[in-house]
């Protein structure tokens, strides 16, 4: 009876055994057979490296296409259905993986990179802002950007090969290093070993000279094309308008209130180059007669001190200059504030007269300017703005002084600024 019972019960368990089973079979999915990539790598890999490929059904892969290169199955280094690995090819560069397949492309969802070495090996030595210079050297399609000295960065090239990079150089560029910012693994900025020479204009001569105000100034020289801004004294904003520009000229119209001195240009990039040459105007007085014991031109002389009080004073301006390069300019304050030319002695034996020449702006036409020597007579002079005048004062005003150890200029209550010039004996 016992027996009975247990075999029954065997053959039951038996039995849901057999029927688990045929329902677990029922309900399993048939294998895929797509073709799947998992991962590949590693990263940071160089040219020449083995890149292995992970993944299902990987032998109906027929080629790998990387950016810049193809690899056909019959250069794979190894094929199965769940690896492939290949040599990454010199031409390769970053961007996504493609595997093809007869049911369709499979790319990846991360990019390959690697590691570049980028090289440089040689580049143009010297252009001119909007040209285009040459740079050669190895891995050069892994560059991104090149930033020129003056921090004018181009990130569009004319030309772009593993060998050869071709840039055209922006009107910003300066003489200086080349950086170039280079992709791969592990980003880097590398440095050129020698620097551009980045052609700068040259000025030659201004015509004509002396020049009208409100009529054409010509200035010639070499690649004036470059030239962005002019700066002329006594104009308070540079020179943008034109009214024509080319390599060898460049012509504008002078303002009004240009004065005598000399005359910048601007580049595009930034860098100011002065003309040798003098501009003056037609009608402008002829250039004043040389002093004998001077106290100013173009800066102090003889080893005089500016020990004035109340007033700014400005002792190498060259917004406006009588002659030479530098004149003084005073601001008055209005509080009664002076110029004071001191911390020198002079004999006066064979000088007959202190001379000085002053420009007047237009808030100070008609004010006062007493002038003394040594703190004794006061002369009283009377300005006249927007010309130089030139004055002089004889021994006997000065009360015929024996020596002048300093020589006061001193507003009347008034505020506003002049230029004084070529301040001396004669």
């Amino acid at each position: 009876m016992k027996l009975n019972i247990h075999i029954r019960q065997v053959s039951a368990l038996l039995v849901g055994i057999v029927l688990l089973t045929t329902l677990s079979c029922e309900k399993k999915e048939p294998l895929s057979t797509a073709v799947e990539l998992l991962s590949f790598g590693p990263s940071g890999v160089s040219h020449g490296e083995q890149i292995r490929f992970i993944g299902n059904n990987l032998d109906k892969v027929t080629a790998i296409d990387l950016v810049g290169a193809s690899i056909p199955s019959n250069a794979f280094i190894e094929h199965t259905s769940e690896q492939i690995i290949i040599t990454v090819p010199i031409e390769a560069e970053h961007g996504p993986v493609t595997l093809k397949t007869p049911a369709g492309d499979i790319v990846s969802k991360s990019p390959l990179n690697l590691n570049v070495p980028v090289e440089i090996t040689s580049m143009t030595e010297t252009v001119k802002p909007g040209e285009t210079v040459s740079i050669q050297g190895e891995y050069l399609n892994w560059i991104s950007a090149v930033t020129f000295e003056g921090d004018a960065v181009v990130t569009t090239f004319e030309s772009q090969s593993r060998t050869e990079l071709v840039v055209r150089v922006p009107l910003e560029a300066q003489t200086g290093l080349l950086i170039f910012s280079c992709g791969g693994t592990e980003p880097i900025e590398l440095e050129s070993e020698t620097e551009l020479a980045v052609t700068l204009p040259a000025l030659t001569g201004l015509s004509p000279n002396p020049v009208e105000r409100g009529k054409t100034l010509t200035i010639n020289g070499t690649d004036l094309d470059l030239v962005n801004q002019v700066w002329l004294k006594g104009v308070a904003e540079p020179i943008t308008d034109f009214t024509s520009q080319s390599e060898q000229q460049l012509t504008l119209t002078v303002p009004e209130e240009a004065t005598r001195g000399t005359v910048d240009i601007v580049t595009f990039s930034g860098i100011t180059i002065s003309i040798t040459d003098i501009l003056s105007f037609v009608g402008d007085p002829a250039p004043l007669d040389p002093l004998a014991f001077p106290l100013f031109v173009d800066k102090l002389e003889n080893n005089a001190q500016n020990w004035g009080w109340g007033s700014i004073v400005d002792l190498n301006n060259t917004e406006n200059v009588r002659d030479g390069d530098a004149a003084i300019k005073v601001s008055y304050q209005g509080s009664w504030g002076a110029l004071k030319f001191a911390n020198f002695s002079v004999n006066t034996a064979g000088y007959t007269e202190l001379s000085f020449a002053i420009y007047a702006t237009p808030e100070t036409d008609g004010q006062k300017i007493n002038v003394s020597v040594n703190g004794g007579t006061t002369n009283v002079i009377t300005l006249e703005a927007g010309k130089w005048v030139e004055y002089k004062l004889s021994m006997s005003e000065l009360g015929d002084p024996a020596t002048i150890t300093e020589i006061t200029m001193q507003e009347t209550g008034w505020s506003g600024s002049v230029f004084i010039d070529h301040v001396g004996l004669r």
